[in-house]
């Protein structure tokens, strides 16, 4: 429970910081949850903003193209932003674009859920 709990944080910090991914630790959340805390894991998968992909990712074990394209958009673009307006260290910025590459990896890696239709 501490550890679907824990994944569970980190995967909604994630929706905030583009250098940490939202779906590895969403995904681990509801493996946990499912184990030891079924209620919350219903809950979870009907919130209305990852409730979606979580069904999906049970359904159908992958994720839409479309939603890694646009995971990908908001991270690289916000990651950029952060690099070039941060005025940060090198060592930090090559940190970010470092952080910001093992993401992009963990998305594109997921299997892609091809023609189904979409439930709500």
């Amino acid at each position: 429970m501490g550890l679907g709990l824990l994944m569970l944080g980190i995967g909604f910090v994630g929706a905030y910081l583009p250098v940490l991914p939202t779906t590895p630790f969403l995904l681990l959340a509801t493996y946990f949850l499912a184990r030891s805390w079924p209620e919350l894991n219903r809950r979870v998968h009907h919130l209305p903003v990852f409730g979606t992909y979580l069904r999906e990712w049970d359904e159908h074990r992958g994720v839409r193209r479309e939603v890694k394209w646009w995971a990908s958009t908001v991270a690289i673009a916000t990651g950029a932003g952060g690099v070039w307006l941060g005025g940060t260290a090198w060592w930090a910025q090559c940190l970010v674009v470092g952080l910001l590459a093992i993401g992009l990896g963990v998305v594109w890696s997921l299997p892609t859920i091809k023609d189904v239709p979409r439930k709500r």
